[in-house]
Parts: structure tokens; C-alpha cells; sequence
């Protein structure tokens, strides 16, 4: 094996997974050939596919290479740069930076492949939905692939509310629908040009990432996604898929079980306490306007039962079971609201995701409607500057629809009962409740505290997936390859791309009116 690792990355930390090579390894082994999609711009998402690529390589594997985010029929939720602004301007795209520095790196030009079916058209011919609303949509299969599910995942504009009275523009579902046959139908025809047998995706639930996963999966091929890591490494990469979430615990208990325990307590309580003390980076989002050690004023009660809800947009889409989850998150709320009206003394605070503020209006005003309707006895909505985690402290009871809030609160050491899918259940920090019987049993005996149950949460969250060893990241948070540097076109490059592809989307909601 080649050795080109790029040391210069200071501040090298133990990460999940000792080496990449070690884990790509049974996958390049007898003569394994690796194929790697791209269908978006981000720099975190290039940089994974551009380590695993120059990692297959040294490991002796065939490697194909597809950087497709500029040919598909519809412009992924990732894409930024049109190639041939890109080119006019003399600045080009973070996909091409990724190419040249790979080729620089020792990969043939050859592996570079461009989508192998010219003159393509979807086969056999699929007929629209007869209304465009989501329970419609969702139905909508291409082969045994659930299209109409992924087309859900990213809505048409800012506005466009999960209710399913709402419909949806017919151009935009359909030219999204043609842009998942076209991903589909292309991999497929790629892995069997190239007998790949291992595909590596970007692990998004969006359109373009699911159509080609379904491919892989329609002729057996092994599917492995990248994705972000921790705060402290630098990528993920993973066969288990978005929202797999009983994959991900597995990975946390097995991480925490091999990891000293001095190490795991420091870095998993790391975690939780700069989230309670704002200081992640990025958690503005979810924490909005908040006040940090903000409580408001909170009614007096012996049993206070805080509920923390989840984004609706964000857990519409499972392909789970939702009978044994309350059904929805609005009727687990009125179920709970109506247990803790006949427990004596017990006063119900619900504190909708802050998240929320940002989402589309209509979601926003029927999750109130819900909320009003099961009359609780305090409602602290998204613009509040209420601090989540100071109320944690105040409440006797936390229950969430699968919110992060409850595997946050059991930390603290607060009893939480978790109604609705979650990335924690398994871990013994949560009880889940499935029914009526068992919600009222758990509130009015809540579960033993199990603080010490969360801390491989937090220490995934710290650790995830590797880190970076051929790539070097540079001050600028871009990164770097065989001397080549890897990052997005210039701001104006962007600007005029996306000009070009909001005049485009305009054409396709022309005429597009909701019920």
C-alpha cells in the first residue's frame, strides 16, 4: 500500500473506528471494485468521498468515481455551482478541485465516469398520482423503490406545510419523480457496466442519494454511506443508512463498551455540557432566541411533566410502523395531556422544538391548534426565550416524541419516557411506552434516572466515524490533497449558479396554487 497520508492535520484524537483502511478493507478485498456517487456541493460531503476514494485506491480496489451534482435532471438540495459558469469565470466548481486533486493523488482520469445511459428514459412509463398531496405521492414506487417518499423529503419552497389537504405544484413532483428514475436507472447501469460490488453515497435522506442506494440494493450491492463525523473527527462512513437509528445505538454501546471509561465519562459529559451551556457550534438553530438559565414563570405543581416535541417534517417520512407510536405526535400529546389531567397534583408544560419558528407557517399554526386543543397547562412555543435545559432541571418528568431533549434531560438525571422514534431508546437512559396502559403506569411511577445510560450518546457525538489521514484541512476549514486544494467556486460563481436555478424552479411552481 501506498503511504501519502497527509499528517500535517494537527490534533489527531481517538476516533470511533481506528482506520479507514482497516474498515474499508473487506470491501477492496478479491478484486473489489468501488463505486462513489456525488450528487451535491457541500465541502464536508466532498471531502468524505474524496478520503474514501484516495483511501480504496491505496488498498488496491477498482475505483469509479461519479460527480454527477451538475447532470442530474433536477439540482439536489446540495448543489451550488453550475459547471459552465463555473468555467466561463475561471473558477472552478469544488467537485472539479476534488477530481483534479485525486488525479494529482494517482487515480486514473479513467475512473472518472460520466452517467453511462445517453439517450435515457424511465422504464417502464409511471403515471402520476391522481392528486398531488402527500399520502398520494407517498404510494409512488419506481420498480420496488419508494420514490414518492423521498420526493417528500424536500419540499418545493419554504412554505410547504406536511398536512395532507396541501397540494403539491404537479411540474415540480413530476420533474423530482423523473430526477429519481434518472439517478436509479443510471446506477444501475453503472454497476453493471463496471460489476461494482460496493457503493458509496452521501447518507441524506434527499432525493438523488435514495434513488441511487436503491439501485445498489435492487441488484445486491453493498451500500456504504458518508456523512459528517464528530465534532472532533472528521467523517462518517457507515452501512448503516439515514434515521437508521437502532444501527447507530449498536455503534454508540460498542464504542463506549471498548473505550476506557475515565475517557468516555470526559467526553460524553463534554457533549451534554456545551449544549446546556449554548456553546456548540451550530445549536443557535435549535436553541432560537433562548436566555440561558431562563425559566419563565412555571405553575406550581408536585408532579411537573414536561413534553419536548419533535419537527414533524423531520420524522413524516419513516417508513415505520406508526401504530405502535401514539399513530402521530399529535395524538401522543393528547394522550399524554388527558393521563395527566387524572393524575392528582401533576401539571403538563409542553415546549414546542424551537426549530419550529423556522418551519413552514401552517405547520406551526396546526402544532398550536394541537396543543391548545389538549388544553395543557403551559405552552412555551418556539420564539420563547425560555432555556430548554434549565427547564429540564425544573421539570419531575420529561417525556419527548424522540426529541435529542431526552436522552439531553436523562443526563441530567431526570426519568424520561420516549413515545415516538428516537436514537436513544435502546441505550437504558429512556423508557419507551407504547400504549396507553404503559404511559400512565410510567407517569405516575416514573422510570429510575439512568444519567450514566446517556453518556455513549454524547461521546458519538464527540467521536463518530475517523478521521482524516490523506486529507489535510486547511485554516479556512477547506481541505487539501496530493497539493491540491479542494473548495467551492467563488461566491460570485455560486450567486449567478443559483440565479440560474431559481429561474428554473420559478418556471416549475408557475400557476401553483395550495388548497
Amino acid at each position: 500500500m501506498t503511504n501519502k497520508r497527509a499528517n500535517a492535520n494537527s490534533g489527531i484524537v481517538q476516533a470511533e473506528f481506528q482506520s479507514l483502511d482497516l474498515y474499508l478493507g473487506p470491501f477492496t478485498s478479491d478484486n473489489g471494485s468501488i463505486a462513489l456517487l456525488s450528487f451535491n456541493h457541500w465541502q464536508f460531503a466532498i471531502d468524505a468521498l474524496t478520503e474514501t476514494a484516495a483511501t480504496a485506491h491505496d488498498l488496491g480496489a477498482t475505483v469509479t468515481i461519479g460527480l454527477w451534482a451538475d447532470n442530474l435532471p433536477m439540482r439536489d438540495t446540495g448543489w451550488t455551482t453550475d459547471r459552465r459558469i463555473a468555467k466561463v469565470l475561471g473558477s472552478p466548481g469544488i467537485d472539479s478541485a476534488a477530481m483534479s486533486a485525486l488525479v494529482d493523488y494517482g487515480i486514473p482520469k479513467t475512473s472518472f465516469v460520466r452517467p453511462p445511459v445517453r439517450n435515457w428514459k424511465p422504464q417502464p412509463t409511471v403515471a402520476s398520482p391522481i392528486r398531488m398531496v402527500r399520502s398520494e405521492i407517498r404510494k409512488w414506487n419506481y420498480f420496488e423503490a419508494q420514490m414518492g417518499r423521498s420526493i417528500l423529503q424536500v419540499h418545493p419552497d419554504s412554505d410547504t406545510p406536511i398536512r395532507d389537504d396541501t397540494l403539491w405544484p404537479q411540474k415540480w413532483v413530476e420533474q423530482s419523480a423523473k430526477s429519481f428514475m434518472w439517478v436509479f436507472d443510471q446506477t444501475v447501469q453503472l454497476i453493471q457496466d463496471r460489476a461494482i460490488t460496493a457503493l458509496v453515497l452521501y447518507n441524506g435522506r434527499f432525493t438523488h442519494d435514495q434513488a441511487a442506494a436503491a439501485a445498489a440494493k435492487s441488484l445486491g450491492v453493498t451500500v456504504l454511506y458518508y456523512d459528517a463525523g464528530g465534532l472532533d473527527t472528521g467523517f462518517d462512513l457507515t452501512t448503516g443508512s439515514t434515521h437508521d437509528w437502532g444501527h447507530l445505538q449498536v455503534r454508540m454501546k460498542t464504542m463506549a463498551e471498548s473505550w476506557q471509561k475515565d475517557t468516555v465519562l470526559e467526553l460524553g459529559t463534554r457533549w451534554f455540557l456545551n449544549r446546556q451551556a449554548h456553546a456548540e457550534a451550530g445549536i443557535e438553530l435549535f436553541i432560537g432566541l433562548q436566555e440561558h438559565g431562563n425559566t419563565g414563570h412555571l405553575p406550581e405543581s408536585e408532579k411537573l411533566v414536561v413534553f419536548y416535541s419533535s419537527s414533524g417534517d423531520e420524522i413524516a417520512e419513516l417508513d415505520l410502523n406508526w401504530d405502535q407510536f401514539f399513530n402521530s405526535q399529535e395524538n401522543a400529546l393528547q394522550t399524554l395531556a388527558s393521563i395527566c389531567k387524572q393524575s392528582p397534583n401533576t401539571k403538563l408544560i409542553v415546549r414546542t422544538h424551537p426549530h419550529m419558528r423556522l418551519k413552514p407557517k401552517r405547520d406551526l399554526s396546526d402544532w398550536v391548534n394541537t396543543v391548545n386543543f389538549a388544553n395543557v397547562d403551559l405552552h412555551i412555543g418556539p420564539e420563547s426565550t425560555v432555556d430548554s435545559y434549565e427547564l429540564m432541571r425544573k421539570a419531575d418528568v420529561v417525556v419527548t416524541y424522540g426529541s435529542t431533549s431526552g436522552v439531553e434531560a436523562a443526563f441530567i438525571g431526570k426519568p424520561v419516557i420516549v413515545m415516538g422514534p428516537s436514537a436513544y431508546n435502546k441505550l437504558g437512559c429512556a423508557l419507551e411506552v407504547f400504549n396507553v396502559d404503559q404511559l400512565r403506569t410510567a407517569i405516575e411511577n416514573p422510570p429510575t434516572p439512568n444519567s450514566a445510560a446517556a453518556l455513549p450518546y454524547g461521546l458519538m457525538m464527540q467521536r463518530r466515524g475517523f478521521n482524516y489521514e490523506r486529507l489535510g484541512i486547511t485554516a479556512q476549514r477547506t481541505s487539501r490533497l496530493a497539493g491540491v486544494e479542494i473548495k467551492p467556486a467563488s461566491e460570485l460563481v455560486r450567486k449567478l449558479s443559483h440565479a440560474l436555478a431559481a429561474h428554473g424552479t420559478r418556471k416549475l411552481l408557475e400557476n401553483y396554487n395550495r388548497v
